[in-house]
């Protein structure tokens, strides 16, 4: 083979090897952006109050992907706090990969307005919305300040912090030995009768009472203050 003839052959060679690095490039490119379009639809329609920031991880350039003759389909995202994973797979050809990403959703959440002593009953004056990062957060957060007015500190709090359900408690509605009604469902008729309280009992909270009629025992929700029902 001649110096000219090699010399063809090498631009051949180096102009495919380009051909292919661009079109892997491109095609890689082109999943980046589907999956972050994705991504976008995902957490709007699921979180629609918040304001989310997404960081893909960026795909290898090494991972040569197959032009998807299909539309590409992906999985719902999963993952603890602001780190997921999701799958993008091709129908066809067939293929899938694996995408990670770091997210952060913003909400306006409830947080101390000023530092907060343990058992704090909490006042409006108390409370303030401040956007934060969700995704940090490993206990329920509350999103209106009248959702927790009335409520104690179960601890410190300090000044800015979001408050979480693990932090405050439900005022007391029911108390031991006090009287209550208990309140019934038999079809569309409703039966209410007059019992005792055997235990302290939150809104939300099942606690034993003694029908003051027949003497029974049952278990029943805290609906409000004085007011239980039972299945």
């Amino acid at each position: 083979m001649n110096k000219h003839n090699l010399t063809r052959l090498f631009l051949l060679t180096t102009f495919l090897f380009c051909y292919q690095a661009t079109f892997a490039a491109s095609q890689t490119e082109k999943l980046e952006q589907e999956a972050l379009s994705f991504l976008h639809q995902h957490y709007k329609s699921t979180q629609q109050n918040a304001r989310t920031e997404i960081k893909l991880n960026p795909i290898s350039r090494k991972i040569k992907l197959k032009n998807c003759l299909k539309p590409l389909e992906f999985q719902s995202p999963r993952g603890n706090g602001n780190r997921i994973t999701f799958k993008a797979r091709c129908p066809s050809p067939l293929w899938q990969l694996f995408i990670a990403a770091e997210i952060k959703q913003y909400q306006f959440v409830v947080t101390a307005k000023n530092s907060l002593p343990r058992r704090t009953v909490l006042q409006a004056k108390d409370l303030v919305l401040e956007e934060r990062d969700t995704t940090t957060l490993r206990s329920a957060y509350f999103l209106s300040t009248s959702e927790i007015i009335g409520w104690s500190s179960k601890r410190s709090i300090s000044t800015g912090a979001v408050i979480t359900a693990s932090m405050v408690k439900a005022p007391i509605a029911v108390t031991k030995g006090n009287a209550v009604i208990i309140e019934a469902k038999r079809g569309s008729v409703k039966i209410r009768t007059a019992a005792t309280a055997l235990e302290n009992g939150e809104i939300g909270q099942q606690i034993k009472v003694r029908n003051d009629r027949s003497g029974n025992i049952v278990k029943a929700v805290v609906v409000a203050p004085g007011l239980v029902r039972a299945p």
